[in-house]
């Protein structure tokens, strides 16, 4: 889904916050907690996209096929 392409872009921007670290923090001023907010978010649309697929995935399950 278009949500959970979304979910991987902000997970591949926090992964690249997370590695500058400290040292980015030297650059550029909290770069550190925008790559932890962008993990969050990440960790949220994850939940939504899991709970979004196993939804679509149960009616499969449940069909009378």
């Amino acid at each position: 889904t278009k949500v959970a392409k979304w979910k991987t872009t902000v997970q591949l921007i926090a992964i690249g916050f997370l590695i500058a670290g400290p040292a980015g923090d030297k650059i550029i001023p909290y770069v550190s907690e925008f790559g932890l907010f962008c993990l969050w978010i990440a960790a949220g649309l994850t939940l939504y996209t899991g709970y979004d697929y196993f939804r679509a995935g149960i009616g499969h399950v449940m069909d009378d096929k």
